[in-house]
């Protein structure tokens, strides 16, 4: 079975989405990343832990990377050493503490669930701001 097409697929989604969908991905992927890096851990398939763990690492430091320190505020700074958190679990986990995979899938599954919740509340009050210019 080839994967090509799947992948051009995704290569579009990537490419073609806004901030907030991309955002949404990065999340969606890290803890993908998170939880198959335990699968092969408790499988015992080092090199498949090893390259989940790398991606989630890679995922969180994008989220990271991609910050408003300057205009953020607040929420910035306490994402800025969440993330930073995650990140040195991540790294733990990779030292033989396999646990620390569980303390970063919870911070990142909080973030993740507040970021759904938020950008979901944007987007019925955009949608609603529409409907209202629409009638008037």
């Amino acid at each position: 079975m080839t994967t090509e097409g799947y992948n051009a697929y995704r290569t579009v989604g990537t490419t073609t989405a806004d901030p907030v969908t991309l955002t949404t991905m990065l999340y969606d992927g890290a803890l993908k990343a998170l939880r198959r890096a335990r699968m092969f851990a408790q499988q015992g398939e080092t090199q498949r832990f090893f390259d989940e763990t790398g991606r989630a690492h890679l995922i969180v430091g994008e989220l990271l990377a991609t910050l408003d320190m300057e205009q953020g505020g607040e929420i910035a700074r306490t994402l800025s050493a969440l993330y930073v958190y995650c990140m040195r679990c991540i790294i733990e986990a990779r030292a033989d503490n396999t646990a620390m995979l569980d303390e970063a899938e919870r911070h990142i599954t909080r973030i993740t669930e507040a970021w759904k919740k938020a950008t979901d509340e944007l987007r019925t009050q955009a949608a609603s701001g529409a409907a209202a210019e629409a009638v008037a």
